[in-house]
């Protein structure tokens, strides 16, 4: 009796210990200490003989292939999955089968092949319905609604959208339920049908206003009064403008006065279509002086923010600075008591230390300074493009807006006495507006200033796609973000597509931008071209690539190519990401 009595407790402490095991090597792989993680699990492998069948081996087998992926080693990482998840169709509903299942689905949505990412969310939304788990099952609608958008199978992701507005309205589903009418919206409102549209935007509003999200009804009121601004009613563009700026008014935070902006701006573009230039240019005028306050504010913030970092630095020095000293001190210490012989065999033995440390300083120190330097560079000449184009944008073209104002005052006055003179004024201002709009587009994306990241990255693929080479992008749902963080990855992104026109020979590639735990975003590039040898590339400035790798390097961020000649080329890119501004409420 006691015997068994042991081997159930044996039992319970292997449980026990692998299970914490488990949740430590979760820990590892989320702080990216992969290295750590990957020997953690060949201990424990080892420890305990896991056989390849076995639930625990394979819970191990999933953290690896996690590792894996994150380490770019997609085909290891895909193998591993297929292998383990053959072993687990015997027992379909267990917790495990299921992160293999959505696992599988993620990799291959990410490599766009929907058809597979389809089967894998189909089996877990099965296991979803079985489960009774409200959650999941919304979440996987959610995602094979995306998957059949992605693959422009517009009816059925409507189908799949639409299930998730048939369960109950509560706590736990209201959040999806209100992202499905704003999906349904965007669908009808791109086929043109903006009655359905306003329908589902106001079902989401219904939501927003339910939640008592002030900001979130804000943002969605806009959005119809864009609706509206597109059938042409501006009368009905401009009230919903005007009730969304009420529901903010006393509302002073940072997100709060960038939808004023918007919606002066907006309020600008609609007044002028009425043809109330008086209007049109006061709220420009608005938007333009809220702006100015904006950059203020931001430059306060980023000055404070430099001060904070040179502090911090500064003390890191001083510590390290001491340490050194401590050193320095035990070594002389140690050398005066060894005999001469050894002193002189210990000279010798620091004084090379010394040289090498010395070599290495210098070394990182050249390195350090060249990243700064071409990081300075980059800024400065996006710093430069941004204030031209806003120049040209915001100054000249509102005073050659009012110049046009005031011809137009003065054509009324005159009636129809109107000199020749004027009318070739006004088209002169005209053709000087369209000219100086379309240089100021060029210094800086327009559609990435209005629309954001993802939009501006799918415009990108547009304009450099040709029947030589075609460019897809999948966005993957990510959000707006702050502005400079959207431009650093834009201006990366383009030269890095500068690179496959130029030199890769491609006939595809794929632009992937993905969200990793709210405070990462991913860049995969993959092409199908010649590839090339990585450290020749890295050392060839016309590549680009070196700039980039300091770009990314000073964002603390992570840069990695993986390419063979003959092979194509993949490239990863994964940074912090400043402050995110939620999608749904970009006006």
């Amino acid at each position: 009796m006691l015997g068994i009595v042991l081997q159930a407790q044996d039992i319970s402490n292997r449980k026990n210990y692998i299970e914490n095991k488990l949740l430590k090597i979760d820990s590892l792989i989320a702080e990216k200490q992969y290295d750590e993680a990957i020997t953690m699990i060949s201990n424990v492998e080892n420890i305990f003989i896991l056989k390849d069948t076995d639930q625990e081996k394979l819970a191990f087998d999933f953290r690896y292939a996690q590792i894996l992926y994150e380490n770019s080693e997609e085909e290891k990482a895909l193998e591993k999955l297929l292998k383990g998840f053959e072993k687990l169709k015997k027992t379909p509903k267990s917790h495990l089968y299921i992160k293999y299942v959505n696992f599988l689905a993620k990799v291959f949505a990410n490599s766009r092949n929907f058809d597979k990412a389809i089967v894998y969310n189909k089996i877990a939304l099965e296991n979803a319905k079985f489960n009774k788990d409200t959650v999941n099952h919304l979440i996987v609608l959610n995602r094979l609604g995306s998957f059949y958008y992605a693959k422009n199978n517009i009816d059925s992701a409507k189908i799949f959208y639409k299930r998730i507005t048939y369960f109950p309205e509560n706590s736990k589903t209201e959040t999806r339920i209100a992202n499905a009418y704003n999906n349904l919206g965007v669908i009808y409102q791109n086929e043109g049908n903006f009655i359905l549209a306003k329908a589902r935007a106001n079902q989401a509003l219904k939501i927003k206003e339910r939640q008592k999200d002030s900001l979130g009804i804000a943002y969605l009121v806009v959005n119809l009064g864009n609706l509206y601004h597109y059938e042409n009613n501006y009368k009905e563009a401009i009230n919903s403008y005007d009730e969304a700026m009420v529901s903010i008014r006393n509302d002073s935070t940072k997100e709060a006065n960038y939808l004023k902006r918007a919606i002066y701006e907006n309020l600008s573009v609609s007044y002028d279509s009425l043809g109330d230039y008086r209007s049109a240019y006061q709220f420009l005028i608005k938007s333009r002086e809220l702006k100015d306050e904006l950059s203020n504010n931001q430059l306060a913030e980023n000055i404070a923010e430099v001060e904070a970092k040179y502090n911090i630095s500064k003390h890191e020095h001083q510590v390290e600075r001491e340490k050194n000293k401590a050193l320095r001190a035990q070594v002389l210490f140690y050398g005066l008591s060894f005999v001469t012989l050894t002193f002189i065999v210990l000279a010798l033995i620091f004084y090379k230390n010394y040289k090498l440390k010395q070599q290495n300083s210098l070394e990182q120190i050249q390195n350090e300074t060249q990243t700064k330097i071409i990081n300075a560079t980059i800024d400065a000449k996006e710093k430069e493009r941004k204030n031209i184009a806003e120049i040209l944008h915001d100054s000249v073209s509102a005073l050659l807006s009012s110049a046009n104002l005031h011809i137009q005052a003065s054509k009324a006055h005159l009636n129809n006495h109107i000199p020749p003179e004027m009318n070739k004024a006004q088209d002169i201002i005209g053709e000087a507006s369209v000219k100086i709009r379309d240089l100021s587009h060029e210094l800086i994306s327009s559609v990435l200033l209005k629309f954001g990241l993802a939009f501006a990255v799918h415009d990108l693929c547009q304009k450099y796609s040709n029947s030589k080479l075609e460019l897809i992008s999948d966005d993957n749902g990510v959000k707006r973000y702050n502005q400079r963080f959207e431009i650093k990855i834009y201006n990366m992104i383009e030269e890095l597509i500068n690179n496959i026109i130029k030199h890769s020979r491609a006939k595809n590639a794929t632009i992937n931008l993905v969200e990793r735990n709210n405070n990462h975003l991913i860049i995969q590039i993959i092409d199908d071209g010649i590839g090339f040898d990585v450290k020749k590339g890295r050392s060839k400035n016309g590549l680009g690539l070196s700039h980039i790798e300091a770009r990314v390097k000073v964002m603390k961020g992570v840069f990695n190519i993986n390419s063979k000649i003959g092979e194509g080329t993949s490239i990863f890119i994964s940074v912090p990401i400043y402050e995110t501004i939620k999608k749904e409420k970009i006006a």
